[in-house]
Order: C-alpha cells, then sequence, then structure tokens
C-alpha cells in the first residue's frame, strides 16, 4: 500500500518536473518572439533593421540561446537610444509629448496627434520617434536574460530541447555531477525560471506598450 502511494508521489513530482521544463522553454522561446516583433517594429517605423530575425535553436544550451538573445536587444537598444538623442535635439517639442507624465496613453496620443497637425506634418512620421523614444525610457536594459548566473550553469548547460525531454532523462541529466533527488531537480528548475520569466514579462509589457502607441495614434492620426 505504501509503495503505491509513495509511487503515486513520485509520479506527481515527475509531472511538476516536466511542466516547469516546458514552462521554462516557453519562456526561452517568448524571449525570441517578443525580440522577432520589436525587429519588425523597428524596420517598419525607423527603416532600421539591426539585425536580421533570430530563432531559437534547440540543439544549442539554453545559455547560448540568451546571450544571443541579449545581443540583439542590446542592438535595438542601441538604436532606439541613438534615435531617442536625435528626436529629443532635433524635435524637442515632439519629445516632450511622448515622454509627458502622468497622462493616459490615449491623451498622449492626442497630444502628439494635435502636434503633429499643428506643425503641418513637419516633425515628419511620427510612429518611428515613439518607438524609438518609449524603447529608449523603458526597462529594456534591465529586462535582459540573465545568464551570468553560476549556481544554475547545470540547467543553463542544458541544449534547449532537453527540456522537453522525459522526466526521467532530465532527472538524469541533472544527476551528473552529483546525486540529486527528485524534489532538488525541480527546485533547481524552478529557481531557473524565476529568474527568466520575470524579465521576459516585463520585456513583453515594453512590447506591448510600444504597441498600444502604434494602435492608438495609427486610430487617431
Amino acid at each position: 500500500m505504501l509503495s503505491v502511494f509513495f509511487g503515486k508521489k513520485d509520479e506527481l513530482k515527475k509531472g511538476e518536473l516536466i511542466r516547469s521544463t516546458q514552462t521554462l522553454h516557453h519562456y526561452v522561446h517568448k524571449y525570441f518572439k517578443i525580440t522577432n516583433r520589436l525587429l519588425e517594429i523597428l524596420d517598419t517605423h525607423l527603416n532600421q533593421s539591426p539585425s536580421p530575425a533570430v530563432e531559437a535553436n534547440e540543439s544549442e544550451s539554453i545559455e547560448k540561446n540568451c546571450t544571443r538573445v541579449r545581443n540583439v536587444m542590446s542592438q535595438i537598444l542601441d538604436v532606439s537610444e541613438k534615435e531617442n538623442k536625435h528626436v529629443q535635439k532635433e524635435k524637442h517639442d515632439l519629445y516632450e509629448q511622448i515622454v509627458f507624465p502622468g497622462v493616459s496613453l490615449k491623451d498622449k496620443a492626442a497630444m502628439i496627434k494635435d502636434l503633429h497637425q499643428k506643425t503641418m506634418g513637419l516633425l515628419g512620421n511620427v510612429y518611428g520617434p515613439v518607438v524609438a523614444v518609449r524603447l529608449a525610457n523603458s526597462d529594456l536594459g534591465r529586462v535582459m536574460p540573465p545568464v551570468e548566473q553560476n549556481e544554475f550553469q547545470l540547467v543553463l548547460s542544458f541544449a534547449l530541447g532537453d527540456l522537453l525531454q522525459s522526466s526521467a532523462r532530465i532527472t538524469e541529466l541533472l544527476c551528473r555531477s552529483r546525486e540529486k533527488s527528485l524534489d532538488e531537480a525541480i527546485q533547481l528548475v524552478e529557481d531557473v525560471l524565476s529568474v527568466l520569466k520575470t524579465p521576459c514579462d516585463s520585456y513583453n509589457d515594453i512590447l506591448c506598450e510600444v504597441e498600444a502607441y502604434i494602435t492608438i495614434l495609427s486610430e487617431n492620426m
């Protein structure tokens, strides 16, 4: 009877491990998806594409995949900061409207539209400057996937595709260096997920804000 009880308990833990590794796999891919969407936006509204689209490589380690995303995110930030400085210097009134605090996004879009109409379009395409200024003034530099987490190197060294293996295989991989229980394996994956999920969700919030500006401006221009 006890063996049946503990057997079911182990099965539940194995299911928990699988869910955690699949969630971690999802968040690595989510970083790529958000990054590629921002590249599309920059190409469309700023006529700048600092990098071709990037794809996750299932045979590469999680660390290498995250590093590639970080590199492209840094390029996106560089482009945004350069354009941000240009808008601040050459189109100061527009810049002030974009960064104006304490105003709803919809009201801010109306202010930008009004300024655009008053200048008879002399400010040029407002979408590009809005995208650049919002990205440059966001937390983009602080939401890059953390890869310098020495205590998590065992998991970060997994090939991305390993996260979709069976619980037995994942546990085996986690036990390469020393004996680990199923509970320890779950905790280690959860710890890695905890440091990746929060910045990735914040990264997605940045994208959503930029897309919201574009949508509201397009509806009101």
